[in-house]
């Protein structure tokens, strides 16, 4: 998506004079999901880890609630999986990790003040929300997180990680006003 949204952007220029009922609007759309096809990008590819993850974590939940097996089950300093984590690691730990994974998943297209409130408010709110359910669930939690911020830093170590910083960086220069010097190669 980041190397195609020049592409998007201009598309949305081209039809951004019509109304948001007009009939031509749907050949914006069609355009745009023609580039999306020729580029192969998936909308919902952000979307569907997520979606897999969701229904997994309710039944965790579920499971942790209801199953006695799991109740004064032992792990290191957890005495009950069943019950919150007396130490309060595990939502300390949910709280870094997801603001680290935040703060280094590069997102150019997005804006200023939402990816602020994405890295800061989304950590806080979830750590929050786990520091009085069961710390078998804040410990599956803060593990996937831990594999998520691994994942991340594997991707920004990549090809494909560094062009996607590159871009971010070549943006935010731009939104600046700094204009980035292009160097040319001999011909």
């Amino acid at each position: 998506m980041m190397r195609i949204q020049p592409k998007v952007d201009a598309i949305k220029r081209r039809y951004a004079h019509l109304k948001v009922n007009d009939p031509k609007r749907s050949e914006m759309n069609t355009e745009m999901m023609a580039l999306y096809k020729d580029e192969g990008v998936n909308m919902y590819g952000g979307c569907l880890p997520l979606i897999l993850q969701m229904p997994l974590f309710f039944a965790y939940f579920r499971v942790l609630q209801n199953a006695v097996e799991l109740r004064q089950a032992h792990w290191y300093w957890l005495t009950d999986l069943s019950a919150p984590d007396p130490l309060h690691i595990l939502p300390i730990l949910i709280i870094l990790t997801m603001f680290l994974t935040q703060y280094i998943t590069p997102s150019p297209g997005m804006d200023a003040a939402q990816r602020r409130m994405m890295a800061f408010m989304m950590p806080i709110f979830f750590g929050f929300m786990l520091w009085q359910y069961a710390s078998g669930l804040a410990l599956y939690w803060g593990t996937s997180n831990i594999i998520n911020l691994g994942i991340q830093v594997a991707i920004n170590e990549s090809k494909l990680g560094r062009e996607m910083h590159e871009i971010a960086a070549k943006r935010a220069l731009k939104k600046a006003g700094i204009n980035p010097k292009t160097i040319q190669g001999r011909k």
